[in-house]
């Protein structure tokens, strides 16, 4: 019994590598997928939170083939069918959960939230905070050291977005995944335009 626990928590960890955080290093985050919010969620609706649903390997093989980097969906085949349930099950059950990464989403956030305000990208933007350009991130994409990175210059950005906006900006849990996605996705930050400001922040970037 204990063996196949193992197993399964390895193929679990195995599975979460290659389909949630790892596949948005190279700025391809999963789109269309909304937060579960409702106690007891079922498994189904977890899969569905990290873009995978069971016997799905081919369909990820498919959604992938044109990253820069290939992903191990191996793992997925080798399980029969009830234990890539049950695997699945236990990502949900121990709180294991990637939310869908939307770097298309991350970039209206990081206009409409004020970001653009303090940071620039490729150029577009203030100059108060460092530039988030992908081309400078490093590879993989870590998002627990990016926000991380925030975190330490958290006391910083909310005294000056109190100077600023008046308040503190408001970020859930999937704002700062699409930001950190956003962050890392050259593809979408290429879309950023200085005629995409909010006109309310043109006077904070000298606009």
């Amino acid at each position: 019994m204990k063996k196949t626990i193992t197993t399964l928590m390895v193929s679990a960890l195995l599975a979460l590598g290659t389909t949630g955080l790892a596949l948005a290093g190279a700025g391809h985050g999963t789109t269309g997928a909304e937060e579960d919010h409702t106690e007891g969620a079922s498994t189904m609706q977890g899969n569905d939170m990290m873009g995978m649903a069971p016997n799905s390997a081919e369909d990820m093989r498919e959604k992938h083939k044109e990253h820069e980097h290939g992903h191990d969906f191996d793992i997925m085949e080798e399980l029969p069918p009830d234990q890539l349930s049950r695997m699945m099950g236990l990502m949900n059950d121990v709180g294991i959960v990637v939310p869908p990464m939307d770097p298309g989403r991350g970039r209206l956030l990081f206009l409409e939230k004020g970001c653009i305000a303090c940071h620039s990208v490729n150029g577009v933007g203030g100059n108060i905070g460092p530039a988030l350009n992908a081309g400078d991130m490093p590879r993989p994409m870590n998002s627990f050291e990016f926000v991380a990175r925030m975190w330490r210059g958290a006391r910083a950005m909310t005294e000056l977005q109190e100077a600023l906006f008046g308040e503190v900006i408001s970020l859930s849990g999937q704002d700062l995944a699409d930001l950190v996605v956003f962050a890392h996705d050259p593809e979408e930050q290429a879309k950023l335009t200085k005629d995409q400001i909010p006109e309310r922040y043109h006077s904070l970037i000298g606009e």
